[in-house]
């Protein structure tokens, strides 16, 4: 019995803290993009240089910055929004998000790298924004869910160690 209780607490618990992983993300998301903004702004640096440094800086992300660098010095050709695509694709953390989360990276990789430097600028401002928006929304969300999560999960172990009894 203590055993199936236990594995309903943790299980409980598991769901939990794949919310808080995913505010995590969304934290790390948001400072790449105040990365990217200030390399682009102050020290005009290129989209490869970018997410090298993102790749050094990230722990969530850093597989997907570190793909993107590789893939645009090979220099094989495609998109940078087709790279990026198959970047997420390629990315475990991705499990993580919602898909509206999804549906808002692959927005910012086709808007990602190919305007004019103050346009960049400006939509790099925009996703900034929409991110931290969305940051707080995940933050007021995980209060409630992180509760009913431990709860459901208590009452699933004991209801299921009363019905074996």
């Amino acid at each position: 019995m203590v055993l199936i209780i236990s594995g309903g607490i943790l299980s409980g618990h598991y769901f939990a803290e794949k919310s808080l992983i995913r505010i995590h993300i969304l934290e790390e998301l948001e400072q790449a993009l105040q990365f990217m903004y200030g390399e682009i702004e102050y020290a005009a640096a290129d989209i490869a240089t970018v997410f090298g440094g993102l790749s050094a800086r990230s722990s969530y992300c850093k597989n997907f910055w570190l793909y993107m660098h590789d893939r645009i010095l090979e220099n094989e050709g495609g998109t940078l929004y087709s790279i990026w695509k198959e970047g997420l694709s390629n990315s475990g953390w991705v499990r993580y998000l919602l898909y509206e989360d999804r549906l808002f990276l692959e927005e910012i990789g086709k808007n990602t790298g190919n305007l004019d430097r103050q346009s960049q600028l400006h939509t790099l401002d925009i996703f900034k924004k929409r991110l931290a928006g969305m940051i707080l929304a995940a933050r007021s969300e995980y209060k409630g869910k992180a509760k009913a999560c431990h709860a459901v999960g208590a009452a699933a172990g004991i209801f299921l160690s009363i019905l074996l009894v």
